[in-house]
């Protein structure tokens, strides 16, 4: 089993066979016992035959490592949370939300002893901090990888030699081909190819892009006891309007829904043609927004909605200075909503009304209920006046029945399914768009879903995000040579260069989330700061045999943004420092075929086998390494997108 890594120390690993040799069966009662020879010619031969089958297995096992495909274990986060490296598993206890937290950090991957164990830690759904201490931790997933690929495709994830360590293997997803100019704006992939113009990237396959989103509110699984003390319901009957309690545009009122907050669906009578508006309101709450349970009468904050942010679930841990807000800086405009709608009645002009903003826009998509017709429009959010129809098509939606509808505004392209197929348009749904656009008021309630003449229940609301790029990069004078310091780390500037991020003060950014025309101004003028410091490095061009590989967890990846140039020079190497050469790749990653396994027993918790290492402060005699009994993690075995 190889390992594939994202950072400078890592270790790689022969493929392990075991084959158990076959034994002579003994002869039978009354068989002819002389000629002794002969029977040694038969043991001799059986002997050889199993020598030779041996022999075979292994000759075959070669080829198919050599040639074909190879098995790889993924030991950090730098691609989640499409791939999990080393990771706990976490379940919040103020919401029941469920999820993995990178962990690979808590090992020395010289040694592999403890260096320090992760506690503190933020649920991405309701901002609680959890002990995770003795959250259980389990290795990361494996791979299959295909050798013989004729076509890297961009968005493709790949394996390839470290271009500063050529005995380490990396996995990232490839974003640039060779001969193109890529730049980072707002979070998505641009690029240059020779003869164009600037292009947004997007990925080719919906069904890719569809997989890779992430959670940023899970309607079942609200905070229910930081509701209980006066938190806003985030998912509220609205319509438009002004006043106290109004949120981007929209004040909470009685109309045709009615929620049941217990079993988290939401009933709608719509008896005439005026839409009856639900409306998603982000109020993202802080580990600061919880009471302490030790004050009696704990000061409370005041809930103030906000916008979405780049903050991943993966990264939700304190080390040091890191925290929550260390995470959530940059706003997302790229949306997804994920319903489940049963009409009970449709009447005549009976529909369903999805709705997404992204600052200055709003993206309709409009079903006529009884035929199925769709239209995608784009309205002004200043003032909600049509601005262009973007396609029409047809979908499964004719009458009463429960349907999983998704929609999404992601990469400048508007895709929805219907059941699980992605409906198809009489035109493309791609559009154009200024390539940094800035987020309004409007975006603190960016997603909607509204009926007309029509009666039903919605359930299993899910608001996902795409991946946001950071446009962190390297600068280094020329006249200082190219070489840096290996003991790399994102918050350290290596020897005789400069890391640069996205924005100077991030902290500042991060604080006016919940006011997004101050967010705005600041982002707008540290960008433009910064891109103008960035120079020649903002930029990354590509020779004809050079790729661009970035890691899906943008915040936590050293990836080709951040590559430096320590070994390439003495070991003949001088590509592009940020450039992967096309020699350097390895293969396609196919399939995720063993997740870590899940423990059983013992509450769930397994039976320790063995325990960690490390110092005795740490105590990890008590922190379990790997525990049995086990059963696979079928879920988790799927085609890697």
């Amino acid at each position: 089993m190889n390992t594939v890594a994202d950072n400078a120390h890592s270790s790689n690993y022969g493929p392990e066979m075991s084959v158990k040799k076959s034994e002579p069966t003994d002869l039978k009662p009354g068989a002819e016992t002389r000629k002794p020879k002969k029977k040694k010619k038969k043991q001799a031969e059986g002997t050889r035959e199993t020598v030779e089958s041996i022999a075979i297995a292994f000759i075959l096992a070669f080829l198919f490592k050599t040639f074909q495909a190879e098995a790889y274990v993924i030991p950090t986060g730098s691609m989640a949370p499409t791939l999990y490296g080393r990771h706990k598993e976490i379940s919040c206890d103020g919401c029941g939300f469920e999820f993995a937290l990178g962990a690979s950090s808590e090992i020395d991957q010289n040694t592999s002893n403890l260096q320090y164990r992760i506690k503190d830690v933020f649920c991405s759904n309701c901002g609680k901090h959890l002990d995770a201490g003795d959250a259980p931790v389990f290795n990361g997933d494996r791979i299959l990888v295909n050798k013989q690929v004729s076509e890297y495709k961009r968005f493709d994830v790949v394996v390839f030699k470290n271009p500063e360590q050529a005995h380490v293997n990396y996995i990232k997803r490839l974003v640039g081909l060779p001969g193109e100019t890529i730049r980072i704006r707002k979070g998505d992939i641009w690029a240059l190819a020779p003869g164009a113009a600037w292009e947004i990237q997007r990925k080719q396959d919906p069904f890719v892009q569809k997989a890779i989103q992430l959670t940023v509110y899970d309607d079942q699984h609200p905070a229910t006891d930081l509701i209980e003390l006066g938190w806003p319901e985030r998912w509220e009957p609205s319509v438009p309007g002004e006043g106290t309690g109004t949120v981007g545009g929209w004040l909470p009122a009685a109309n045709g829904w009615t929620p049941d907050r217990e079993q988290r669906t939401y009933k709608v009578n719509a008896d005439g043609e005026e839409l009856q508006w639900l409306r998603y309101r982000h109020f993202m709450p802080h580990s600061s927004t919880w009471p302490d349970p030790n004050q009696v009468n704990p000061d409370r904050v005041v809930p103030q909605a906000e916008l979405i942010s780049d903050f991943c679930s993966f990264n939700a841990f304190k080390q040091g200075f890191f925290d929550r807000d260390a995470f959530g800086v940059y706003w997302v405009g790229d949306l997804t909503l994920n319903a489940t709608v049963q009409l009970d009645t449709v009447s005549d002009g009976g529909s369903i009304t999805l709705e997404l903003v992204e600052g200055p826009q709003i993206f309709q998509c409009e079903i006529d209920c009884q035929t199925g017709a769709v239209v995608l429009t784009v309205l002004d959010s200043n003032d909600r006046q049509l601005l262009t129809t973007i396609a029409s098509g047809s979908t499964a939606v004719e009458g009463a029945g429960s349907y999983d509808i998704t929609f999404a505004n992601v990469d400048d392209r508007i895709c929805l399914w219907v059941n699980g197929s992605l409906v198809e348009f009489d035109g493309p749904t791609e559009y154009e768009s200024m390539d940094i656009p800035l987020p309004t008021s409007r975006d603190l309630a960016p997603v909607g879903i509204a009926l007309a003449n029509a009666s039903g229940v919605v359930s299993d609301l899910l608001i996902q995000r795409d991946i946001y790029y950071r446009n962190d990069v390297i600068t280094f004078k020329h006249e200082d040579g190219v070489s840096v310091s290996g003991d790399f780390h994102r918050n350290s500037a290596p020897v005789n260069s400069t890391l640069r991020e996205e924005v100077a003060n991030a902290g500042e950014l991060s604080r006016h989330l919940n006011n997004p025309e101050a967010y705005a101004a600041i982002y707008a003028q540290q960008t433009a700061e910064q891109m103008s410091s960035f120079g020649e490095f903002g930029e990354y061009v590509l020779h004809d045999d050079e790729y661009l590989m970035f890691g899906d967890n943008s915040s936590m990846s050293k990836d080709s943004r951040l590559f430096d140039y320590e070994t390439r020079p003495m070991n003949g190497v001088f590509s592009h420092r940020y450039a992967v050469r096309e020699k350097d790749l390895i293969g396609k990653a196919l399939f995720i075929f063993w997740p870590h396994g899940i423990p059983f027993l013992n509450d769930g918790k397994g039976i320790s086998v063995w325990n960690h290492k490390g110092p005795p402060e740490l105590e990890p005699k008590t922190y379990p390494y790997f525990r049995i009994p086990f059963y696979p993690n079928i879920s988790r075995m799927q085609k890697i997108r």
